[in-house]
């Protein structure tokens, strides 16, 4: 679960979020969509508590991100866009660096990083990270983010740049993910990613969240033959 009230950030003179509020529940996918510049990113940095809020409160697995930090560190898997892999690291050994951070036994995370490269279909894990293609070092990437079997996972544009068989692995990923109960908040501008994958959608545009509601809804709302169309309406108005 993910709770967010009244979300509130000021870069000097720039109001990032304008008092935002929005949830995720478990067992479904909950996307996150907006242009450049509207917040999407400052939220995400909010509830992976790289960032501080000015006002509001925002909660994962129950964990308030200003009171419980470590908790909801402990609580949530993240794959920032652009965040890498230790290149000197073979996958193996960036994998379960990350284990050991989040105390996960190792005969645990032996067996959770099997099934994972199995399901992503990796097997260059004992390869260094530094000769992976992009689309090699995000599958890797995810399955570091979730080798504490998190409740919530949050993904911002993690499809971004990949190629087809690597794009096709992470949605893979992201169904299964959902269908093993966890909270997932993807972020991204590729809005055929958003008709496939995401239940429920919200809309952010200068701070604000403009729109909600399932594809379909935003779709039938805006008049629009797809979310790319209802999405371009929305943030005109």
């Amino acid at each position: 679960m993910i709770e967010v009230e009244g979300l509130q950030k000021s870069f000097g003179q720039v109001q990032a979020l304008r008092g935002i509020s929005f949830h995720c529940e478990p067992g479904r996918v909950t996307g996150l969509l907006g242009p450049n510049g509207a917040g999407k990113t400052t939220t995400i940095r909010i509830l992976s508590t790289i960032l501080k809020p000015q006002s509001g409160s925002a909660k994962l697995n129950g964990y308030d991100v200003m009171k419980e930090p470590d908790k909801v560190r402990a609580s949530v898997g993240v794959v920032l866009e652009n965040s890498g892999l230790y290149r000197r690291l073979t996958g193996d050994e960036n994998v379960l660096y990350f284990a050991d951070l989040a105390n996960v036994p190792r005969a645990e995370a032996m067996e959770r990083m099997g099934f994972l490269y199995k399901l992503l279909e990796i097997d260059y894990g004992k390869r260094q990270a530094g000769t992976y293609s992009k689309g090699m070092a995000q599958k890797v990437n995810l399955v570091r983010s979730v080798i504490h079997d998190p409740p919530v996972l949050i993904l911002d544009e993690p499809t971004a740049g990949l190629d087809v068989p690597s794009t096709v692995a992470v949605r893979t990923f992201v169904e299964q993910q959902k269908g093993a109960g966890k909270t997932v908040l993807l972020s991204t501008h590729l809005m055929n990613e958003v008709e496939l994958l995401c239940d429920y959608v919200y809309i952010i545009n200068l701070g604000l969240i403009v729109a909600e509601g399932t594809p379909d809804d935003l779709k039938e709302r805006t008049q629009s033959s797809n979310l790319e169309e209802a999405f371009m309406k929305v943030v005109k108005e």
